[in-house]
């Protein structure tokens, strides 16, 4: 269904990305805290974490930590390492971010991958490199919104190719320009996208993305993709009419068909697939997937804008978006009005057999890393909030909260190949970390109410977390 998203560009008066960081890298002590680690499900009890600059410099049951130092009283609290969003779009609008760094930050949410944007590159980088400074208080970022698609782009601002030859020259110019990774889009064909593979390699890229409507799951896993989004490719793969639904829209294009014809072709497939999905293949499908460590990113809560479940207005993570995103959400929306009678007829029995379908992909050792999609350009997809709504998802679909957990916390930096980081809370990992009033382990909801969140050695106490927030609704109220 995300196929189906076009951006919009929100009318905003733009304002200063300088958040008031104030002073960094003061020297904090965490003490007599219990450490998950979420990698093994251990607590390791009435430790004291030490931070000094960014980074974590001692984990023992006993620190000394210098007079300078901030202590914290960590007794009874739980520590683990900050959430990250592998898919958010911060970027769709002039001042997106004024609101997006705060919401991520108040969800303990310090890692965030933008895999799309109407931002140059070199702004996207200027902001990235003041986070890491200091200078403005925000999650860590990787920018991996090089999207790469076929003319005419389903998105403004994308990368174009519709040959190999100019697959392979995009590819070259997404790794000057300093990209983290290629991203693939739904509309390349085979022969483009199997160069744009390719070309990866040569230049060391991950490839992330869609699997294109054109490319079975199996080629794209062959030509060695990464990391792959949405997660309804999947279930398609786990049908035995993949190959036929792939044939059906070749034709169609190779016959110049039109955007809504494409559109329609694209929309039928549901019923195809609920009616041919094969659980044997689908096995079949996920060990290989599996096998090949192809990452996925499922942002499964987007779901729930097809469902109809929307926050009334007057929810508070309504009342912290700025009034014109919310009036653009107000109003009729070209996805719902693409949507044919038969795919509403099917939208319950779809969002079941992909959720079916994600947990035999868990089970079997796919990785996950937890994803929203959210941005301003997708309504009620909500900065912060959505994510904590995709991992309580995932323990609704049947992940013990463990699990989920490290989908958020562990998978993230190890498949970003972040030297700093792996979600493990020892000396010589930067500081990014939330403490917790209840053990994680056994239930997300503490998630909702972090204690404090520590975003780049940066300490932000419950008091300055309920300030962040007051701001965004007096903003928000405001018009601003």
């Amino acid at each position: 269904m995300t196929d189906f998203i076009r951006i919009f560009f929100v009318p905003i008066v733009a304002s200063s990305l300088a958040l008031p960081a104030g002073p960094a890298f003061a020297d904090v002590a965490i003490e007599n805290v219990n450490i998950v680690d979420v990698e093994t499900g251990e607590i390791i009890e009435r430790q004291t974490v030490l931070i000094e600059g960014n980074g974590i410099t001692r984990v023992a049951d006993q620190v000394e930590p210098p007079a300078t130092a901030e202590r914290v009283d960590g007794k009874g609290r739980f520590l683990v390492p900050g959430l990250w969003d592998s898919h958010v779009n911060i970027f769709s609008s002039p001042t997106e971010p004024d609101t997006a760094l705060p919401l991520y930050l108040i969800h303990g949410i310090t890692g965030v991958r933008d895999m799309g944007a109407l931002w140059p590159i070199a702004k996207q980088q200027a902001l990235q490199a003041r986070i890491d400074a200091g200078e403005v208080l925000g999650p860590r970022l990787v920018l991996s919104g090089a999207w790469v698609d076929a003319s005419p782009g389903s998105w403004p601002g994308m990368f174009l190719a519709d040959t190999p030859e100019e697959a392979r020259t995009v590819v070259t110019h997404i790794a000057d320009e300093g990209w983290a990774a290629v991203k693939s889009y739904s509309m390349l064909d085979e022969p483009s996208y199997l160069a744009l593979a390719e070309a990866t390699e040569d230049t060391a890229l991950p490839l992330v993305g869609h699997i294109p409507e054109r490319v079975a799951l199996a080629t794209a896993i062959t030509a060695g993709q990464d990391g792959m989004e949405p997660f309804g490719r999947i279930p398609m793969a786990c049908s035995t009419a993949e190959q036929q639904m792939i044939g059906n829209l070749q034709e169609a294009m190779d016959g110049d068909a039109s955007r809504d014809e494409v559109f329609a072709i694209m929309a039928s497939r549901n019923r195809t697939i609920l009616e041919t999905w094969d659980e044997e293949l689908c096995k079949q499908v996920l060990d290989q997937v599996a096998s090949s460590d192809l990452h996925v990113s499922p942002t499964l809560v987007v779901a729930d804008f097809y469902l109809g479940n929307w926050p009334s207005a007057d929810a508070p993570r309504m009342q912290m978006i700025p009034a014109p995103v919310r009036e653009a959400w107000g109003r009729p929306d070209f996805r719902l009005e693409a949507m044919t009678d038969e795919v509403r007829e099917l939208a319950q029995e779809s969002v079941a057999l992909d959720r079916k379908t994600f947990l035999m992909a868990h089970d079997v050792g796919v990785p996950i890393l937890a994803s929203s999609d959210a941005s301003f350009a997708n309504p009620y997809l909500f900065h912060g909030f959505s994510l904590l709504d995709e991992l309580d998802v995932y323990v609704e679909i049947g992940l013990t909260p463990r699990a989920a957990l490290y989908s958020a916390t562990v998978a993230p930096p190890r498949f970003f190949g972040l030297d700093d980081q792996d979600g493990s809370i020892v000396e010589g990992r930067r500081a990014d970390l939330v403490l917790l009033d209840a053990n994680p382990l056994e239930g997300l909801a503490t998630l909702r109410e972090p204690r404090a969140v520590i975003v780049n050695g940066r300490l932000l106490g419950s008091e300055a977390l309920a300030a962040m927030a007051a701001e965004l609704r007096e903003q928000a109220q405001s018009g601003e």
